[in-house]
């Protein structure tokens, strides 16, 4: 075994520790402080092994890893690291350790059901061989992240502030986006099942979240300590995340002109990543007019969580089609 799977072991093991640190710390009140600090430092030592993971993949390569879905996800849960990082220097929030701890082990249990191909370095395919790859790439993949965590954060809020239907509404929602993507990655049903159940599914919990949300929000919002971290949190990750979204769109059009010959295409996953950015320009300029609650905000940044995991994983491996399919398993 190489080094860097032996980093990304060690990786994928703190992090299902740290998940455990801050589930006992949930249960036992009375040692919450330590098992938290205890939390805390595990996190640290897992965005440690992925920065060095990365250092190493860069050095056998001779290129910055990005450029197949394993390489992307790697840095995508360093991403994920970093916003916790960031986040706890502003707020101790010991949900917010669990949410860290509970994506990262997901992303790399993701990550090991991929082929052993997608773990190997290999010459990059000609449409990568830019600059322009490590311009864009990055600072889309570190949005991702902000953005996820801020999806996550605005459930909490939601469940904090007695819309509890709601945010369980929401987590079906989530729910049914992720299994589709795992379905599609694994090939376990053929792509027009896959599409039915995902659309399907996807409409009725999405019409359900709404739903409820209009029946819950004739009782006014009960705001906690809880929710009020939640939401100030899940506003910052949006304000840091929304100029890299910009940041590589724009890189991602000079890229397109420079390659394709053309700054736009329309291409499907152009439009979702429009979309998303469209739906984080409505959040921010809802907050700063301040002409709605705080669980709208909350259901606002929800849906750009579900825009963004269609933008990131979605359109590749639900079969959508495009021009952006650097990361399919074929």
């Amino acid at each position: 075994m190489n080094t860097e799977a032996v980093l990304v072991n060690a990786a994928g093991l703190s992090s299902i520790a740290a998940l455990w640190m801050f589930a006992i710390g949930s249960a036992f009140k009375s040692k919450t402080r330590i098992v938290y600090i205890a939390g805390i430092v595990v996190l640290a030592f897992c965005f440690t092994c992925v920065s060095i993971s990365l250092l190493v993949r860069t050095a056998e390569s001779a290129r910055f890893p990005i450029t197949n879905l394993y390489e992307s996800l790697l840095l995508f849960s360093w991403g994920l690291l970093l916003v916790s990082m960031v986040l706890f220097s502003r707020q101790n929030l010991p949900q917010l350790g669990w949410l860290t701890a509970l994506s990262v082990s997901l992303v790399f249990l993701y990550a090991s059901w991929l082929p052993s191909g997608q773990h190997a370095i290999k010459p990059l395919m000609p449409a990568l061989v830019s600059y322009w790859r490590v311009i864009h790439v990055p600072p889309l993949i570190v949005s991702y992240a902000f953005f996820v965590m801020s999806g996550l954060l605005s459930i909490v809020n939601l469940w904090s502030g007695r819309r509890r239907m709601t945010a369980a509404a929401c987590l079906l929602a989530l729910l049914v986006c992720l299994l589709s993507i795992c379905l599609g990655t694994l090939k376990l049903a053929d792509v027009q099942t896959i599409q039915l159940g995902f659309w399907l599914g996807l409409c009725i919990s999405c019409a359900a979240t709404f739903g409820l949300f209009l029946w819950e929000a004739q009782r006014p919002f009960v705001p906690t300590k809880l929710s009020d971290l939640a939401e100030g949190l899940s506003q910052k990750s949006i304000a840091i995340a929304f100029p890299l979204l910009t940041f590589g769109i724009i890189t991602g059009a000079l890229w397109a002109n420079h390659a394709w010959g053309a700054y736009w295409t329309w291409d499907p996953k152009e439009s979702m990543s429009l979309a998303t950015w469209l739906s984080y320009a409505a959040y921010l300029h809802l907050r700063s007019r301040n002409c709605c609650g705080t669980d709208t905000l909350s259901l606002c940044a929800f849906l750009g969580l579900l825009l963004t995991i269609l933008t990131y994983l979605g359109f590749t491996f639900l079969d959508l089609g495009g021009l952006h399919t650097y990361g399919n398993l074929a």
